[in-house]
């Protein structure tokens, strides 16, 4: 069984430091990892869960990149193009026979879109891996139907549009599986639209003991762990400068 239309179907992160990056991620998620020429994936037990290299020009920025599920690298660049995103990196096959390609929404905000083989396992929604990711934009009105255009979403809106909490939930399948949150509020003109990542805590951890793990690591704490009917969450960033949250969905409060 493929991943569906529209699901995550990787995550990797850039940085020149990729043996900081195995340090931190092992302490902190207990990620082992299997070099596979210049990309080292990540595996948590024995599926793998996302990856580290080393990036060839110092214009890309050291940071996490989620992939989507496209269906068709080919068509999904046309659908870039032509929904008013930009083409970064074209379509690019991988030593695994995944091809895939670097887009710019027309937002601002980058990602991934991943053509990946039938047979193709990513491991999310588990301990020490992804289980959600969130589009941070200033405009939600440009945002919401490029995604929904190009990859078939159906959108659900939480809050007031335009208010101080508007944020729209996009289901895979009937289920829920990313968010948008319009952030034009609460971001820093000097912070870039992004999609920020929720790592779910492996399994010997909750949200607290994780955070004091990435402090020992040397990570920093950006925002401290808070209580959601989604889970108990924070935001951090890593050892290279990486922002990601960490999640407890076991820790749920106000459903």
């Amino acid at each position: 069984m493929g991943i569906a239309l529209g699901a995550p179907g990787w995550v990797d992160l850039a940085s020149r430091d990729t043996e900081a990056v195995r340090e931190f991620y092992t302490g902190l998620l207990g990620w082992r990892w299997v070099q596979r020429c210049d990309y080292a994936v990540a595996f948590a037990d024995d599926t793998p869960v996302a990856a580290v290299f080393a990036p060839e020009s110092d214009d890309i920025p050291t940071a996490w990149t989620l992939y989507l599920e496209c269906g068709s690298a080919r068509r999904a660049t046309e659908r870039v193009r032509a929904l008013g995103g930009k083409v970064l990196v074209p379509p690019t096959e991988t030593p695994g026979h995944e091809v895939f390609l670097i887009a710019e929404d027309p937002t601002g905000a980058v990602v991934g879109l991943w053509e990946a083989p039938e047979n193709a396992t990513f491991g999310w929604e588990r301990a020490s891996a992804l289980c959600w990711a969130e589009l941070h934009t200033r405009d939600a009105s440009a945002a919401d139907p490029f995604y929904a255009e190009l990859l078939g979403y159906r959108q659900e809106q939480i809050g007031q549009p335009g208010g101080a909490f508007d944020y729209t939930v996009w289901y895979v399948d009937e289920q829920p599986t990313l968010g948008r949150f319009e952030a034009g509020l609460t971001l820093p003109e000097s912070t870039p639209p992004h999609w920020l990542l929720y790592f779910q805590v492996s399994q010997e951890d909750d949200t607290d003991s994780a955070i004091a793990k990435v402090r020992k690591l040397g990570g920093e704490v950006l925002r401290e762990p808070t209580d959601s009917p989604y889970g108990r969450q924070a935001v951090v960033r890593d050892v290279v400068g990486a922002r990601f949250a960490l999640i407890d969905t076991a820790q749920r409060t106000g459903e």
